[in-house]
């Protein structure tokens, strides 16, 4: 269903979607995978910030080696930025708990981009994962990043309610800097029958912004996983869902969070004002 645009794909929305990017390096896998997609995100008219702990997930002692590997990743991720174009930085946090100072640094941002984790969101949560802290607790949009290239396409997931709306204008926005292919997929829900005219808005505002056609899926069942059964195969690089922000028990139920974990390839997750 999703493909790779024709090289001549016109482009509409051409400003940045997120101006102020904060990208964490945290040693994970998909470290370079998070830099790869801050910095595309980003283009020529944004701002990264690249951010590590001081100490890692090593000792205090083990620290000092540690710290000189962290430093030229992050090093080598601002000259990454700067030769894409890219005002970047770097930033230290001289700490072990680099999720809770992320959460506390985040008001100068319009996006947390972090690698994905390889355990389950249960495993996540006991761990205290900072991917999956920073997708349970932030407020701002966070980029769940995996190894798929965001051109592979974009998928924005929406329950047609106007709380939904800034997810799918966040995707429209991307796939239109990347010249990707836009999936609009509707989860339809048990007597929604008259949320028809704001899923037709929304399709209209995204075509708008796209300034071309784009693709149209809608899925019966269980949100989570026909959002995720969308992005199987090669069929996306990414997904955008919006979050309620739900804490405690009730969050065992968020779909965005369930999507963050299950999808293949990068999740961004958008929480609804």
């Amino acid at each position: 269903m999703l493909g790779h645009p024709s090289p001549h794909t016109r482009r509409r929305s051409e400003h940045p979607p997120f101006a102020r990017i904060l990208c964490v390096i945290d040693g994970t896998d998909a470290s370079d995978a998070a830099i790869e997609q801050a910095i595309a995100i980003a283009g020529t008219d944004a701002s990264i910030v690249f951010a590590a702990s001081w100490y890692g997930k090593g000792s205090i002692d083990a620290g000092p080696d540690f710290d000189e590997e962290r430093r030229d990743v992050v090093e080598h991720a601002v000259v990454r930025a700067h030769e894409a174009g890219a005002e970047a930085c770097a930033r230290y946090f001289r700490t072990a708990r680099l999720a809770e100072a992320l959460l506390g640094s985040i008001a100068q941002f319009d996006l947390v981009v972090v690698g994905a984790h390889r355990h389950s969101r249960a495993a996540g949560i006991v761990l205290s994962e900072i991917a999956t802290q920073l997708v349970h607790r932030c407020a701002l949009p966070v980029l769940v990043a995996r190894d798929r290239p965001l051109s592979a396409g974009v998928v924005a997931a929406t329950r047609a309610l106007p709380a939904d709306r800034a997810a799918v204008t966040a995707g429209t926005h991307i796939a239109a800097r990347l010249g990707a292919e836009l999936t609009i997929v509707h989860v339809p829900e048990h007597g929604d029958e008259q949320r028809r005219v704001e899923l037709k808005s929304e399709l209209a505002n995204a075509r708008a912004l796209l300034g071309r056609s784009l693709d149209y899926a809608e899925f019966e069942g269980p949100p989570a996983r026909s959002i995720v059964d969308v992005t199987e195969g090669d069929g996306a690089g990414l997904v955008v869902v919006g979050s309620e922000g739900k804490q405690g028990l009730p969050a065992l139920r968020s779909v965005s969070e369930r999507v963050a974990h299950l999808a293949p390839c990068s999740v961004l997750v958008i929480r609804n004002p």
